[in-house]
């Protein structure tokens, strides 16, 4: 029997910190259920220290938040200050949000200059916060081909963007792009930028190329049961682990717990270790992040066996890497 890694992640979209209360309520709600301390994986966009936003420094509220043991990536939205601190232009299109600040215009969208972007936005976060960050989350998911060069180029050891299809757009499937409509019944605009993104349609150009996953997914749509899986260009590679669990924005307690346990089930049959990643946004009302703490509530007693090891992403990655360096020492059977 294998081990199931659990992974709880955070997305801070760097657009202000009024919820942060509700991330504190969270953890205690989790950790209530499971009867043990959690640790969480933040994946923050470092625009709380920049423009109309700079005012007291955010970073002892950040600090407070993230306790020894909580992981540090780095999630990037494309925010016309950060572009701005950049030394780039702004481009506005194409957009999710329609509404010009930036939020929703792909990372892949600025091309060949999308490492930049992530070079300053890594360097203002590790500076701030002292950290050393090798993760990364794409603001919406968005990992596109000149994303993961970027990724690779800058040496991140892995990504955690990879979303079924399905849970942004119920339906989907090889050949049908689905409703468009997440787990929870509702529409979102992302909807059909991920659909692209991640199912098995092969794209070349732009924000949604990509050539790269499916190259290493052997042509195959992301779906609940995928695992992470390795992403290379030329000599660089990148380690991907995909967030099959969805986000609770998105993903419905039903529809985790379901992923769940068809994941334990797997882990019951086989040697190797297997991967359960979910998540919420820090921005958001409480009500945004109650699919998770229901799900971990009615999940509580399978999540606290010793079959299970909820752990950070940077961690799973790593058991992920061991158990591959150990699957190809095997003497063949």
């Amino acid at each position: 029997m294998a081990t199931l890694f659990v992974s709880i992640t955070v997305d801070w979209e760097g657009e202000h910190l009024r919820d942060v209360h509700d991330l504190q309520a969270t953890r205690a709600a989790i950790q209530a259920s499971l009867g043990a301390r959690v640790p969480f994986t933040h994946y923050i966009c470092p625009t709380y220290w920049l423009g109309a936003r700079r005012g007291a420094d955010p970073a002892p509220v950040l600090r407070g938040l993230i306790p020894k043991g909580d992981e540090i990536g780095l999630h990037v939205h494309c925010w016309r200050e950060l572009i701005d601190f950049a030394g780039l232009r702004f481009r506005p299109a194409p957009d999710w949000n329609r509404d010009g600040t930036g939020h929703g215009v792909p990372l892949g969208a600025y091309g060949a200059d999308v490492a930049t972007i992530l070079a300053c936005a890594r360097r203002l976060l590790q500076t701030r916060l002292g950290a050393t960050v090798h993760g990364f989350r794409c603001g919406g998911a968005m990992t596109s081909d000149s994303v993961y060069e970027a990724l690779m180029a800058l040496g991140f050891t892995y990504d955690c963007s990879a979303f079924p299809p399905e849970v942004i757009s119920r339906g989907f499937r090889a050949g049908r792009r689905g409703n468009l409509r997440d787990t929870t019944g509702a529409r979102n605009e992302i909807a059909g930028y991920l659909v692209d993104l991640w199912g098995d349609k092969e794209i070349a150009s732009g924000e949604r190329a990509n050539t790269l996953s499916l190259r290493a997914t052997a042509g195959r749509a992301i779906t609940p049961m995928t695992q992470p899986y390795v992403v290379r260009s030329r000599d660089a590679s990148i380690l991907e682990m995909p967030g099959n669990g969805g986000i609770s924005d998105y993903a419905s307690a039903g529809y985790m717990a379901k992923t769940f346990d068809a994941l334990l089930e797997l882990a019951a049959s086989r040697a190797e270790p297997v991967f359960f990643n979910i998540g919420c946004h820090l921005e958001g009302a409480g009500r945004w992040k109650k699919p998770l703490m229901d799900f971990c509530h009615d999940r509580r007693r399978a999540l606290s066996s010793e079959a299970v090891v909820v752990t950070t992403v940077a961690k799973a990655a790593r058991a992920k890497l061991r158990a591959e360096r150990s699957r190809r020492r095997a003497p063949p059977s």
